[in-house]
């Protein structure tokens, strides 16, 4: 019984991998968050230019300086300054292939340092790769999310351990007193911890970012009418209070679709769904990118206009209209809109703007329907 928990204990242990394989393919990936991602590639950039540019005047100033240490600075230097000045207008995939470029070229840098170099340019080329690798794969694990970040990460594990492992038999390591092979198996173990240390911050993400989606949607529900999409009477009021931190009047427009009683008594509740579904359909159509468009009950629907010019609101609720009457909904007659425009003022409760506009409304139903009518805090409804 003992050993059975054991081996469930141990098997919980390396779960992450198989949790890190098993993340859902998508876009963004999941457990990743690219703006801190982006954010810390650039800082790393400027890190990484200034070094480069000192490490080259320290390799032109030193007597143990080489040709191959100051030409690798200088490449460095060069390609960090191309991402830094033309940071802006980068695309995100050129970003990607960059910090994989960088990865790739600190763990060349690394075999190279470890069978190649001499033992003067060893160390500086080890601890150079040391201290951005494992800055490049958190930047790459925001980037790319938990599953890929645990491919990249494991296999950039491997890599340097073996290759340091393999490398301790040449008489140069010893020199710098790098011919322990156990430091392959340290430099591996130190960077499958950090990889699983990673990943249990991107697992961490990938909870938060699920636990936000789902605030979202349940705010989407709560503030969304089901039948159309649009906005409901909470959303709404949720679009007035930020439309009031801007602390400038705006326009409202109340709708009312003309004889609905008799498309419901005659048609069915059916066809009365199909009616305000397609006014609803058409008012997302015709409202600019600021209007707040929302059903504000039954066939009556309300939008929020960032205008609050008498003219501009006047001729768009006649937009409004003459789009409503050429409308063409299969099994529905010609449907007419009324409307009632007013402006919120900002200093009176918008309730009382409400019933402003219902007044208006009131006045375009007596006088024919199929108008619109307006009421301007307090001035006498006129024809619009």
């Amino acid at each position: 019984m003992v050993r059975r928990l054991e081996r469930a204990h141990r098997a919980k242990i390396f779960q992450w991998i198989v949790d890190a394989w098993k993340a859902p393919q998508r876009s963004p990936p999941v457990g990743s968050n690219r703006d801190l991602a982006l954010a810390l590639a650039r800082f790393l950039i400027f890190v990484a230019l200034i070094s480069s540019l000192v490490m080259a005047a320290l390799g032109l100033a030193l007597e143990s300086g080489t040709a191959l240490s100051v030409g690798v600075a200088v490449v460095v230097f060069f390609f960090t300054l191309h991402l830094f000045v033309f940071w802006e207008s980068l695309p995100l995939t050129w970003i990607r292939i960059s910090l994989l470029v960088a990865l790739l070229g600190f763990i060349l840098r690394w075999i190279t340092a470890l069978h190649f170099l001499n033992e003067r340019e060893i160390p500086v080329a080890l601890l150079s790769t040391l201290t951005y690798i494992p800055m490049l794969l958190i930047v790459v694990g925001l980037m790319e999310g938990q599953r890929r970040s645990m491919v990249v990460g494991l296999s950039v594990a491997v890599v340097m351990g073996l290759s340091l492992g393999l490398a301790a038999s040449r008489p140069e390591l010893s020199l710098v007193y790098l011919d322990d092979p156990r430091l392959g198996v340290l430099v591996a173990v130190y960077l499958a911890v950090f990889v699983f240390f990673l990943n249990a911050w991107g697992g961490q993400q990938t909870d938060l970012e699920e636990a936000e989606m789902q605030a979202l949607l349940l705010k989407e529900r709560i503030n969304t009418d089901p039948l159309t999409g649009l906005l409901n009477r909470r959303g709404i009021d949720l679009a007035v209070t930020n439309l009031m931190t801007r602390r400038e009047p705006f326009g409202v427009l109340l709708i009312d679709i003309d004889h609905f009683k008799i498309i419901n008594d005659t048609l069915g509740h059916d066809a009365g769904d199909r009616a305000i579904k397609s006014l609803a359909s058409k008012l997302r159509d015709v409202a600019r990118d600021r209007d707040v468009v929302g059903r504000w009950g039954g066939e009556e629907f309300l939008i929020l206009s960032p205008s609050a010019e008498p003219r501009s609101i006047e001729g768009f609720a006649q937009r409004v209209r003459r789009e409503t009457a050429a409308m063409d909904v299969e099994g529905i007659p010609p449907m007419t809109i009324s409307v009632g425009i007013t402006r919120f003022p900002l200093y009176e409760p918008f309730e009382e703007t409400v019933k402003r506009a219902d007044g208006a409304l009131y006045t375009a139903k007596a006088q024919g329907r199929n108008c619109v009518r307006s009421e301007w805090g307090g001035d006498s409804a006129r024809d619009s």
